[in-house]
């Protein structure tokens, strides 16, 4: 076994915060009872063992125990008033060594007796039947496994051989293995349906998916078994119970479904789902804190257009809504007025009109152009700053796709290019000399502040959005310019 590569470097300790692991009780609870947990290790060398509990993809150090002399042998015993967070635990070594997995769950007044090897098999629990599911499975697997190992191994052969006979042979004694295995895993889950273990194991039970259903005139949707898959997804996974949370199941999952099956889907569809699973999660206090905090943190920091209105829709329905009681106003103020600037610059809002006077800056202001008022019918709103470097540089990116379509005949979308400098004589210099065919406007006068209803104070220069012929905002962030005309082809292609 390998050794334990986390993070055990006492100095750098992650504690799970306080606020994170304080279940929510009703008065009618009972007082916690405590823990006092004996791990008996005849063969170790430890002064000090550490227990760490699984949290998302890390191990995190919750608790040490100092060795004490005994006549069976040296043990580490952790004893308080207060009960650990339910989960996944880890024993491990002084020197970092992993010596086994256990379950937090139930009462946790229990004891072990393990070796140093990590192996099941040295494994004996007292006073824990959750645990006995656990080692039980653990010693079932490992047999499984070199047993399939085998099989594998002859199958191999037969496959080199091209002896069909073995070859059916040996596949049949794989499926037979797997068929096994797997109804011993559901007959856990069937005679121990609330213990977290049993959870654990249900969260890799196959979704099973029918046949899609045909409508009156005989027609197939072709979109039934993705929906039904998408809605069914966590039909087995207990989303009420944040102990898995504390296990490192969960958070693949999550993953998958929102990374994999939901990532290009289009904003009002995620969103649905984004519902579905906070509704799932609302039972319990620390499992919705769990998942607000995920999906607002990955749909806000998300590169793919359009997740900045899934995230806006999340604390908006959640936030907002004071629905989130562990935030502090800080932190509120700061996500309310984050949405506050991108909500009206969304995928599908009504771009802001902006009138603004171009380089000329006469004093009878008869150069005021107009960003609704453009003869194509598409309009890259470009803002930029004339002594940014990578604003000259991708400037000059777009001059090249406009004037390549320009030639060609096919360009449909004008160019308003927008300059947020104070120094009004730096940016006349920059746009005479650089002669841009486009409109450019920008100064100090304008009939709204443009900086604030695009957002171009927080995200920075250079910015870029394309609207359509509605003034409808298509694109709202910056992509590489030479896919500007084919994003504009998939968006009417879309549109048909």
């Amino acid at each position: 076994m390998k050794r334990l590569s986390l993070l055990f470097v006492l100095s750098l300790i992650l504690l799970i915060p306080n606020d994170l692991l304080a279940q929510k009780k009703n008065s009618s609870s009972a007082p916690k009872k405590g823990h006092n947990i004996v791990f008996s290790i005849p063969n170790s060398k430890d002064e000090k063992v550490y227990l760490a509990i699984y949290y998302r993809d890390k191990l995190l150090l919750k608790d040490s125990a100092t060795r004490v002399e005994t006549k069976a042998g040296p043990q580490f015993i952790f004893k308080g008033d207060e009960e650990y967070q339910g989960g996944l635990y880890k024993l491990v070594s002084q020197t970092h060594y992993p010596y086994m997995d256990f379950i937090m769950d139930g009462p946790q007044f229990f004891s072990f007796q393990c070796g140093t090897t990590g192996s099941a098999d040295s494994v004996k629990a007292t006073n824990t039947p959750h645990n006995e599911e656990l080692l039980n499975f653990q010693r079932r697997t490992s047999a499984a496994g070199k047993e399939m190992n085998e099989y594998h191994k002859a199958l191999d052969e037969a496959k080199k051989a091209d002896n069909q006979a073995d070859i059916e042979k040996y596949e049949a004694l794989i499926k037979d293995l797997n068929d096994k295995m797997d109804l011993f895993i559901k007959d856990i889950i069937a005679r121990h349906p609330d213990y977290l273990f049993s959870k654990m194991q249900n969260v890799y039970q196959a979704v099973d998916i029918p046949e899609a259903p045909a409508d009156a005139n005989g027609k197939i949707d072709s979109t039934f078994q993705l929906r039904y898959f998408l809605t069914h997804y966590w039909d087995n996974i207990d989303l009420g119970d944040s102990r898995l949370i504390f296990t490192p199941v969960l958070e693949p999952k999550i993953k998958e479904y929102f990374t994999k099956y939901l990532q290009y889907q289009d904003p009002d569809t995620i969103c649905k789902y984004v519902d579905m699973v906070l509704a799932k999660s609302a039972s319990d206090t620390l499992m919705y804190h769990f998942m607000i905090d995920w999906l607002s943190y990955n749909y806000e920091t998300s590169k793919l257009l359009g997740h900045d209105g899934v995230f806006v829709h999340i604390v908006k329905e959640n936030h907002m809504k004071g629905k989130c009681t562990w935030m502090d106003e800080d932190l509120l103020r700061k996500y309310t007025n984050r949405v506050k600037h991108l909500d009206p610059i969304l995928i599908g809002k009504i771009a802001p009109e902006m009138v603004i006077p171009d380089t000329t800056l006469t004093e009878d202001f008869t150069k005021w152009h107009s960003s609704y008022r453009m003869p194509k019918k598409y309009v890259v709103l470009w803002f930029y700053d004339p002594d940014c470097p990578t604003c000259k540089k991708e400037s000059k990116n777009l001059r090249a796709v406009y004037d390549s379509l320009e030639n060609l005949g096919q360009r449909n979308f004008d160019v308003y290019a927008v300059a947020n400098d104070s120094d009004i004589d730096r940016w006349k210099k920059y746009v005479k000399e650089n002669n841009y065919p486009w409109i450019n406007v920008g100064g100090n006068k304008g009939n709204i502040d443009y900086l604030e209803a695009f957002n171009i104070y927080e995200s920075g220069n250079p910015s870029m959005f394309i609207m359509n012929e509605r003034h409808e905002i298509i694109l709202n962030r910056r992509i590489e310019m030479n896919t500007i005309p084919e994003f504009l082809r998939q968006y009417e292609k879309r549109g048909k």
